[in-house]
């Protein structure tokens, strides 16, 4: 589900149409860099979970990280984001 805007906005789509469960992505799926979730999203995006009949929501690991890289450099920062990814989820209480 698109979190364009706000990453709250994702679960007001998901209700629009229905939804009874919910995937997304915490920032840009086809980049390394993330920008930091503002505190009001999130407090947001978790009220309105929590208001919702929406369960399970779950977050997409972004694209580009290859834990299986040969190339160090590619490993690194697949590393580093899996770490942001996870800290990003339980900021927004997703398992």
């Amino acid at each position: 589900m698109s979190i364009q805007g706000s990453i709250d906005k994702a679960v007001d789509r998901a209700l629009e149409i229905g939804c009874n469960t919910l995937q997304i992505f915490t920032r840009n799926p086809r980049g390394w860099i993330a920008r930091p979730l503002r505190e009001t999203e999130v407090n947001d995006f978790i009220e309105k979970v929590r208001a919702s009949d929406i369960r399970p929501v779950y977050g997409h690991m972004p694209y580009l990280p290859n834990l299986a890289s040969p190339r160090d450099d590619i490993y690194m920062k697949s590393i580093d984001t899996l770490i942001i990814e996870l800290e990003r989820c339980k900021k927004l209480g997703i398992p």
